[in-house]
């Protein structure tokens, strides 16, 4: 049986450090890391709201937040983002981001496949 997901609020995944998953309090300062989607991703259905993100490196699922197509961070290049609460945490959550990017890339080439 599979479990489904309880799909949380956009306000909660804006003030859940990614990372850690502790709550950001409202005088600590909010990170974020912009992330690109691959080309072939349709993920329009999830702007404005929160999407679930599967990292196989640490075999857990991380809400990512969409902005609109309007939106500043999607005019900069960003399709989607994660919070964080430390500097240092965005570090160590963009080495796992670039990891799951190396894993994609392979899985999706040809290459591996001769």
């Amino acid at each position: 049986m599979k479990l489904k997901l309880k799909k949380p609020k956009l306000l909660q995944v804006m003030t859940t450090c990614s990372w850690c998953d502790h709550k950001i309090g409202n005088d600590g300062p909010i990170y974020s890391i912009g992330c690109k989607k691959r080309p072939e991703a349709n993920i329009s259905r999830y702007e404005g709201k929160v999407m679930p993100v599967k990292m196989s490196t640490i075999g857990k699922t991380k809400w990512a937040i969409v902005p609109p197509p309007e939106a500043a961070a999607r005019r900069d290049g960003n399709d989607f983002f994660f919070t964080l609460c430390s500097e240092n945490y965005g570090d160590q959550f963009k080495e796992i981001l670039d990891l799951e990017k190396d894993i994609g890339k392979l899985i999706f080439s040809a290459e591996h496949l001769c």
